[in-house]
């Protein structure tokens, strides 16, 4: 993932940065590189040559490299840009190599809403995902539980990956999460089907161990299944099932449990509040696949009277 082109005296910060992206933010293996090859350039044009010293690093300096990035791409893939830019500062605060809060001097740069609605499977095509895992084997048993979180919760890989065993609150019937966004925790209700095979994989399929985690790697040895893992697990079964969908990555499944909850007429603000989104315009896109929906909604054309 990690560009070995870069400057050498760039590489032990960028593995460091690789590492905490994936590792411990647990995102998804093309965030992580879009991530890293925009650190690259940034600090490439800022130490072209010399070591890294952070103490040059300043608000001025960041705002400039923003605004001659505009210049140079026309704003084309600013928005980008911006968020990887917070997220590189914000990790170099983390490290402490800086006590500034660099990360608030990138200015907030606007979205251009897609016009396309979101990829999703049809029921049809979930449940031959969903059908992939061996469930007589244990890790067909942790995969089944996994599939069924991402696509019946609308978890993120990274989300499972860091579920522990106290997380599921069985007798409320939730699942806890701990967002690494603000820290903040959030219970989304527990299904009959998610809680079956997540029993059923902790009775049958999970290894002896005192790690607390809840989906496990085996091989080549005892330890968390990351969300690079669980990633691979989801392409792998879509494109046993389906192998003409366009779209592999665990965000279809995401997507496809946000669809068809507006599909089946829930409302938008249940559906973001399940996906935990921030802002109600993030949820609108789902919108897009509901026409009917979106007809009901519609107000009526007024007639012209002369």
């Amino acid at each position: 993932m990690l560009n070995h082109s870069s400057p050498p005296h760039l590489q032990p910060f960028l593995e460091d940065y690789q590492h905490h992206l994936s590792q411990v933010a647990g995102l998804a293996p093309g965030t992580c590189a879009v991530r890293l090859r925009q650190a690259q350039k940034f600090l490439t044009v800022l130490y072209p040559t010399t070591a890294l010293d952070w103490s040059e690093l300043s608000a001025p300096k960041v705002l400039d490299y923003v605004l001659r990035s505009q210049a140079d791409s026309e704003g084309a893939d600013l928005p980008t840009l911006t968020s990887c830019l917070r997220c590189l500062l914000r990790f170099v605060r983390l490290r402490g190599f800086t006590t500034l809060a660099l990360e608030s001097a990138v200015p907030p740069v606007a979205r251009v809403p897609s016009a396309d609605p979101p990829q999703y499977l049809s029921e049809v095509q979930l449940q031959a995902v969903l059908a992939t895992p061996n469930r007589r084997t244990s890790v067909g048993q942790r995969n089944y539980a996994i599939l069924l979180c991402l696509a019946r919760l609308g978890l993120r890989p990274g989300e499972v990956a860091r579920l522990h065993l106290a997380d599921f609150m069985w007798r409320e019937s939730a699942v806890r999460l701990i967002e690494t966004k603000g820290r903040r925790a959030s219970l989304l209700p527990l299904s009959q089907a998610v809680g079956d095979a997540v029993t059923a994989y902790l009775r049958g399929g999970r290894p002896q161990t005192k790690l607390d985690w809840v989906f496990l790697s085996v091989a080549p040895q005892v330890s968390a299944l990351t969300a690079i893992a669980i990633s691979q697990i989801v392409r792998q079964a879509i494109l046993q099932a389906v192998p003409t969908c366009p779209a592999k990555g665990a965000g279809l499944l995401r997507h496809t449990f946000a669809t068809h909850l507006v599909q089946n007429g829930a409302s938008l603000k249940a559906v973001a509040d399940l996906l935990r989104h921030r802002q109600l315009n993030t949820t609108l896109t789902y919108a897009k696949v509901n026409l009917p929906m979106l007809a009901e909604l519609a107000l009526p054309w007024p007639e012209v009277t002369r």
